[in-house]
């Protein structure tokens, strides 16, 4: 009885870390975003489909920008410049880049073991870090996905008032310790 339980919860296990994640705010995309001469794109990757059920918010400042999903993938197109993402989940993590147009850059999202749910960690993609190879294979193999039109703004409205809050937090010298770095020698 004791090794049918754990065939059970080893199979369980396997099938949940294969699953990739969902959200009524986004959907499948086929035509990836690319850089142009005059704007900067970043790519929010999730490789991982543990803790597919929870979705992390990301957000460049005070704009809502998408749900970083399980085995999945989404593109920011924006300016060049100083940015400051900010993934909320059971914690709050911020990525201060410095894009320059015409590139690409890559920021990896992963699940910690939080509290009550799921907590998130920035990976910012650098030259000669262990993710720097790996997003080429990324593109390929995770689902690339998109915002629903009209939803970004929806979310946005309804989450701006404590995501500003967490800016505040970021932004003091008591918060600078939850941002990493992504320069503009990163991008590519």
């Amino acid at each position: 009885m004791k090794t049918v339980a754990n065939c059970i919860l080893v199979l369980m296990i396997m099938v949940f870390m294969g699953c990739a994640g969902s959200s009524s705010y986004m959907q499948p995309a086929t035509t990836v975003i690319k850089p142009t001469p005059d704007k900067a794109v970043v790519y929010f990757m999730r490789p991982s489909g543990v803790g597919f059920a929870i979705n992390f918010q990301i957000w460049d400042g005070e704009r809502f920008i998408g749900l970083s999903q399980a085995k999945s993938y989404f593109a920011y197109q924006c300016n060049p410049g100083k940015h400051l993402f900010v993934g909320i989940a059971e914690n709050k993590r911020g990525l201060e880049a410095d894009l320059e147009a015409g590139k690409a850059y890559f920021a990896i999202t992963q699940v910690r073991m939080g509290g009550w749910r799921a907590r998130m960690a920035f990976i910012p993609v650098t030259r000669g870090s262990e993710f720097w190879d790996t997003v080429n294979t990324y593109m390929t193999e995770l689902n690339y996905i998109e915002a629903k039109p009209g939803m970004l703004m929806q979310w946005e409205a309804k989450h701006r008032a404590k995501t500003q809050e967490i800016l505040a937090v970021l932004n003091s010298p008591e918060g600078q310790k939850y941002v990493l770095q992504l320069n503009r020698s990163d991008g590519r």
